[in-house]
């Protein structure tokens, strides 16, 4: 949809020059009076250890007390504090992001989420002409639901998305109780939790709802890796993107591309400002030693190709790409839901919305003359086929090198982990994603999994136990980051096909006595993406294959109950897609 964000970026830009010459607007949305930023901000300014993430110890067998509350945060030296809502034990360490949840596996972590939000309103445009039941409190206040992406819960933790509450007693039609069961007994890996509330997803994440969920394994699956970095030399990422007003506040769109259809909607927020654990690009100190640095994309659209270079010492306050420097290897060791078979070399990290990924940085080693190096991005937005990075987006944090002794790096074993052999399948799904065209301006006013909405019949009922093969079939023209709850799945391949002739019926993709609509072969996925996932890519033009085996994941059945509860969901994690009905129900029966 990027000739569709173009728009919206014309819109805005329109609404803001009328609102510069009037009084403010009295909505909820952003006011843009006054809000022109004064001068651009400077680059690797903020040090990300001046503010580490806060720390929580889910293994104690205690219930977790966690918070959303209202907070005004730092994000850069030169901007005023920013109007966040954050996930916190108490207001006082409330921080974007929230505190990382550190969890070990087979035990139990209950956490009991409390909503401490007393605007009446939310601090941007909530759009109700979006998907039907979209979430509206009669008394006013900011719903939240969390949702654990990547874990395996029951769905009554699991963050359905009409299981929401507000600060003023309301609550959703799927709502239950605000305690939440995790038994962790999952691969050990780096998830998260973030607010799921029919849409207002996006709006809730742009407004700092996030953190992650660490889920570790010393005493068994990690027994034998005692080699892998720890202390100070592991560290979390959570990139996103955002846009500033001059006075601190996030410039969050609050006009639509089709105003007529629907006011305030726009296809995805593209920020042009990146930031790291809440900090605009930041800089971080290493030793000359291997670190193992795990990633999160928390942004709402935006896909990362993220790149390590080294740069010589400069003028960092006023560097801008491009980057000529060498880009340096890093090893991939694990995915969105554990560790890889075996580790993968690679000079490039694409990461897409909700994706995770583990890796180790080795910072002993590099090549003569780098001194610093430089996190980059140059992956277009919308992807694939969006705008090319400016010199804000193109840039993602810097690395200072410390003049220290070298630390002398572990020789890393050609296997790390395992995987059990995919079961034989009980069933096929195929599903085709599409975007819904307004016909006055020919621009999107909605996109649908199989033409269908949020609220229209459950259609995907799998039975516990089951391996089901799903064909995810892109019509639209950007890449999908498909998420699935309950389950880590293992994508298979993706296979290019004619759009045109599949949208008129000439050919097809599940009918022998059709024509086939596959334009070339099969492309197994990379294998740094042979491992637990819960969101893969759908690129357009092509049919992503994926195995989901409704067990867990040493494909022994989960001891709690997928069955009972409001079920669960899966949908595009682009957060502006999946808020106007690209989402679709889930219910596992026996």
């Amino acid at each position: 949809m990027w000739r569709a964000w173009l728009v919206v970026a014309l819109l805005c830009s329109a609404a803001l020059l009328a609102s510069a010459a009037t009084p403010a607007a009295t909505s909820a949305g952003p006011r843009c009076k006054n809000r022109f930023p004064r001068k651009p901000l400077c680059k690797f300014v903020d040090d990300l250890a001046s503010n580490p993430l806060a720390v929580i110890d889910g293994a104690t067998g205690k219930m977790v007390k966690i918070g959303v509350y209202q907070i005004y945060q730092k994000f850069h030296r030169d901007l005023p504090a920013t109007k966040q809502y954050a996930y916190g034990k108490d207001e006082k360490s409330a921080h974007y992001p929230g505190p990382v949840i550190v969890a070990q596996r087979g035990v139990k972590t209950q956490v009991y989420y409390e909503n401490h939000l007393m605007d009446r309103q939310h601090m941007f445009t909530v759009d109700y002409t979006l998907m039907p039941g979209i979430t509206k409190p009669k008394l006013g206040g900011i719903p939240i639901v969390p949702h654990r992406h990547g874990g395996m819960q029951e769905s009554e933790s699991d963050g359905h998305p009409q299981a929401w509450f507000t600060q003023f007693g309301e609550t959703g039609p799927t709502f239950k109780s605000r305690l939440y069961h995790y038994d962790n007994k999952q691969m050990p890996a780096a998830i998260w939790y973030h607010d799921h509330t029919l849409g207002w997803t996006r709006l809730n994440t742009v407004a700092g709802i996030g953190a992650l969920y660490v889920i570790t394994d010393p005493k068994g699956y990690e027994r034998k890796l005692g080699w892998l970095p720890s202390g100070n030399r592991a560290v979390a990422l959570a990139i996103a993107d955002r846009k500033f007003f001059a006075n601190g506040s996030i410039n969050y769109p609050n006009v639509g591309i089709v105003p007529r259809v629907h006011p305030n909607w726009s296809p995805e927020y593209l920020g042009d400002t990146i930031v790291v654990n809440g900090k605009v690009w930041p800089y971080m100190r290493v030793r000359p030693a291997m670190y193992r640095m795990r990633l999160l994309n928390a942004a709402n659209a935006r896909v990362f190709n993220l790149k390590w270079v080294c740069a010589v010492r400069g003028d960092y306050p006023n560097f801008v790409p491009p980057i000529t420097g060498e880009a340096i290897s890093v090893i991939q060791i694990g995915t969105d839901g554990g560790y890889l078979v075996r580790p993968v070399r690679r000079t490039e990290v694409l990461l897409a919305p909700g994706e995770r990924v583990d890796l180790l940085v080795d910072f002993s080693e590099l090549p003569s003359g780098c001194k610093d190096v430089i996190v980059t991005n140059d992956a277009r937005a919308p992807y694939p086929a969006g705008e090319p990075v400016t010199a804000q987006t193109g840039v993602v944090m810097r690395i200072n090198i410390l003049k220290k002794k070298r630390i002398p790096s572990p020789p890393i074993p050609r296997k790390i982990s395992w995987m059990p052999k995919v079961p034989a399948v009980n069933k096929e799904r195929y599903h085709t994603l599409m975007e819904v065209m307004d016909r006055a301006t020919n621009l999107p006013i909605r996109v649908t999994i199989d033409e269908k909405s949020f609220m229209d019949p459950v259609t995907e009922i799998p039975k516990q136990g089951d391996t089901e093969a799903w064909y995810i079939i892109n019509l639209t023209a950007d890449a999908h980051p498909m998420h699935l709850h309950l389950v880590q799945h293992r994508p298979a391949w993706r296979r290019p096909f004619d759009a045109d002739a599949y949208r008129a019926g000439r050919c097809s993709i599940t009918d022998d006595s059709k024509p086939s609509c596959y334009s070339g072969e099969r492309k197994l996925v990379g294998h740094y993406e042979r491992g637990w996932k819960d969101t893969t890519l759908a690129y357009p033009g092509e049919v992503l294959k994926l195995y989901a085996t409704f067990k867990r994941q040493d494909l022994q059945p989960w001891e709690f109950n997928p069955t009972t509860g409001p079920g669960y969901v899966w949908h595009c994690h682009i957060l502006d897609h999946e808020d106007n009905d690209m989402m679709r129900p889930l219910i596992v029966t026996r």
